[in-house]
């Protein structure tokens, strides 16, 4: 795993009953693919890291795991630990490669 303290640190603070908190980008998204919060809120807590991109004050983190039907979740985060929070950019399925 690339991105193992990222990795860690988002598994934490999703565990510790963290918030989550969506933007209106992110619920636009997930009602394109049919991702209910309680989805990503579910993966969270068992995902991986897999991608880390600055961006001028935070940092996002690309978590992805599966769903409780299988599908592949991807959700770009940024992890606001000093007060628990847990911001959702934006979220989608990844759709299988041939």
């Amino acid at each position: 795993m690339a991105f193992e303290n990222e990795c860690g640190r988002l598994r934490r603070l999703a565990r510790s009953g963290a918030r989550v908190r969506y933007t209106n980008h992110a619920l636009e998204e997930m009602e394109k693919d049919r991702i209910f919060r309680i989805d990503v809120e579910n993966m969270l807590p068992r995902c991986q890291v897999t991608k880390v991109e600055p961006t001028g004050f935070d940092e996002t983190w690309r978590a992805e795991g599966r769903d409780s039907n299988g599908r592949l979740l991807v959700a770009v985060v940024v992890a606001e630990e000093e007060i628990r929070v847990i911001r959702v950019i934006t979220s989608w399925i990844r759709k299988r490669q041939p």
